[in-house]
Order: C-alpha cells, then structure tokens, then sequence
C-alpha cells in the first residue's frame, strides 16, 4: 500500500470517528429537550409557559390560542393563493421563463442550446 492511500484511508477514518462523535454529543445535548411536535409556535409556547409560570389550565388555554392562531393564518394563506392563483401562475411562468432563458444563454455551451431547446419543448408545465 503506498503513502498516499494511506494517508486517505487514515483521513476517511478519522473523519468517520469524527462524525460519530459529533453524532453522539448532539444527541447527548438534545435529550434533554422536550420532543418537537406538529404544535404550532412549540418554542414560542414554551417559552412563555416558563417564563410566566403559566398554571396548567392558562398553558392549556394558550395551547388553544395557538392552534386557532395557526389555522387562522393556514385559511387566510389558502383563501388567499385561491384568489390570485391566476396572478401568481402567470408571474411564477414569467420567472420560470427568465430563469431558463438565463440558464439556456449563460450556462448551456452555444453548440448545445439548441439540444436544450428541444429537450424544453418536451417538459410539460408543472399544474
């Protein structure tokens, strides 16, 4: 085995130790956390739940609260994109025409964009 293989097979090893430490360690740290839920503002609510000393029935409340809060703002999201789907279609075709004339005229070799050109003809609209 010469020096150069070696010395890589040391390094993958040792970056390989490194990583399972790192591993450990962040596990190690992340125990102590409260496990992390699909709870709307989970850290916003915790944090307030400790420093104000919430009872269990006001922590129960504020739980509620959240939850309302988030799916007030999910409906008014939804309602929203629904009312300007044709708008934020035609400026989302716009910026996926921009970008791909960037693509075909900064990146693509000249002697291959028209081989792009005719493999972009073929991608059909994302709907």
């Amino acid at each position: 085995m010469n020096s150069l293989r070696l010395w890589v097979a040391l390094l993958a090893l040792s970056a390989f130790a490194a990583g399972l430490a790192a591993g450990a360690l962040v596990t190690e740290a992340r125990a102590g956390e409260p496990p992390r839920g699909s709870e709307p503002f989970a850290d916003y609510r915790l944090a307030m739940v400790e420093r104000f000393g919430l009872e269990p029935e006001r922590e129960r409340l504020f739980g509620e609260l959240l939850r309302n809060y988030q799916q007030s703002i999910e409906e008014t999201r939804e309602r929203l994109l629904a009312e300007h789907r044709p708008e934020l279609e035609r400026e989302l075709a716009e910026i996926g025409a921009r970008y791909q004339a960037y693509i075909r005229d900064h990146v693509m070799p000249p002697a291959r964009r028209a081989e792009f050109d005719a493999l972009s003809a073929e991608w059909r609209t994302i709907q």
